[in-house]
């Protein structure tokens, strides 16, 4: 789709590929590889008229019929194109070019299931844009301080306006999102089961282990698995926690945070990220241990114990996923190590969920569950269900705990007045994963 001209022949003005490649780079088209900006600026031209459906352009060329018919029944113009002195040699259009030609490059291997999926996602390639467009807002406030400002939607306005946000950008954006797509395929979700099993294998593990590095490992892995799965951590939200971002309260000392004795609770500071609310840093709180079993609480003194073993330590800085030589975890660390071994132990058990999955290219473990997103998908889809599952009766989360676990602040004008002043305690915070889950 989008790979040829929509049915137009009514154009307001058109100038061909040869003339605005000649007016960018200045000089005849002699160069070796001239002829691929030539294609990359018909592959431009394309996308931006693309911008509008095949069915708007049909309906709207009629309408210029008719237009064109009264123009000519009373000899007049109304329908009348600029006329042009050179053509439009402006930065935006090289920059195009250059999103044109980053577009052609293949996907990640986890995506290459089909042919569909060797190309990159308009995501990936409106990042030029983003990194382009913040270049052009520096550039403009040193350049321009008394011309240049920002509107409520964050543009940068100003005569001119910077080239990432003028009309032939807008256009060229939305006609190459709808011809490349930008929907990347998620993760499949992993079920309770499965991150049940990885739970209880890694504790036997560790029990069954007299060596304090392996046990070390062994304990951060266990403590990856609760938390992923429990907290609905980001891989960079996990992997990037230090020691000092927790707190930690026993289930003996409940009381000091208005629980029963025997409930205590596992709190994590997460990182500032980049597209949040940086004025703040959101917390998750987790149950000590949850009815159902799982115990971040465990996993987090087994971690701490042995956290100092073959590691550059420190008692709060230190990150606490690192491996022995210091570097950090990473997710396709803790899934070719942990993660997969343990679904592939599951499959050959005849788990029904994973037995699909046969190793064929875009069909193994690796390509299904790509990344660890897979743990939220899976978390959000259990908690919503409810009803017996595994050893203990779950109950089903409200839409209200949800929101507020998985940490989806809207903007403070896009939430409800009683989702702003809402403040909860760490009584009703730990509901959904004390009894949820």
């Amino acid at each position: 789709m989008g790979l040829s001209f929509p049915p137009v022949h009514d154009w307001a003005n058109f100038v061909c590929e040869a003339c605005t490649v000649r007016a960018v780079i200045q000089r005849e088209l002699t160069g070796p590889d001239d002829w691929k900006l030539l294609c990359l600026e018909r592959m431009r031209l394309i996308d931006m008229a693309h911008y509008w459906a095949i069915g708007t352009h049909k309906t709207y060329q009629d309408r210029l019929k008719i237009i064109r018919n009264f123009e000519g029944a009373f000899d007049f113009r109304i329908l009348r194109p600029t006329f042009l002195t050179h053509p439009p040699a402006g930065p935006e259009i090289p920059l195009m070019w250059c999103q044109e030609s980053y577009s052609l490059r293949r996907g990640a291997a986890r995506r290459q299931s089909d042919a569909a999926d060797l190309t990159l996602a308009f995501s990936t390639i409106r990042s030029l844009r983003s990194a382009a467009s913040q270049y052009f807002a520096w550039d403009s406030m040193v350049s321009q301080p008394l011309a240049s400002f920002m509107d409520d939607r964050k543009r940068i306005l100003q005569i001119p306006c910077r080239p990432t946000d003028n009309l032939s950008t807008t256009l060229h954006a939305g006609g190459m999102s709808s011809r490349i797509g930008d929907e990347a395929k998620p993760s499949m979700p992993l079920l309770d089961r499965h991150v049940r099993y990885l739970d209880t294998a890694l504790d036997a593990r560790f029990r069954a282990s007299g060596d304090p590095g392996e046990r070390r490992e062994l304990a951060l892995a266990g403590l990856s698995n609760v938390f992923l799965w429990l907290g609905w951590l980001r891989t960079s939200e996990t992997y990037n926690t230090e020691w000092r971002d927790f707190t930690l309260v026993e289930p003996r000392n409940g009381p000091q945070v208005d629980l029963p004795v025997g409930c205590g609770i596992v709190g994590i500071k997460l990182q500032a990220e980049t597209k949040s609310n940086r004025t703040s840093r959101p917390d998750v709180i987790l149950a000590y241990q949850t009815l159902s079993g799982y115990s971040p609480g465990k996993w987090f003194h087994r971690a701490r114990r042995f956290s100092h073993v073959g590691a550059a330590w420190d008692t709060n800085s230190s990150k606490v996923f690192v491996s022995p030589v210091g570097t950090p975890w990473t997710s396709k660390y803790f899934r070719d190590t942990y993660l997969y071994p343990s679904l592939r132990a599951q499959q050959a058990t005849g788990d029904a969920y994973l037995r699909p999955f046969n190793g064929e290219v875009g069909n193994s473990l690796e390509d299904k569950f790509w990344s660890l997103h897979c743990f939220r998908r899976g978390a959000r889809s259990h908690v919503s269900r409810g009803g017996i599952f595994g050893r203990h009766r779950f109950r089903k989360g409200t839409n209200d705990q949800v929101y507020e676990h998985g940490r989806w602040r809207r903007k403070r004008s896009g939430e409800s007045i009683d989702k702003i002043y809402r403040d909860w305690t760490i009584r009703d915070r730990i509901k959904l994963t004390l009894y949820c889950m």
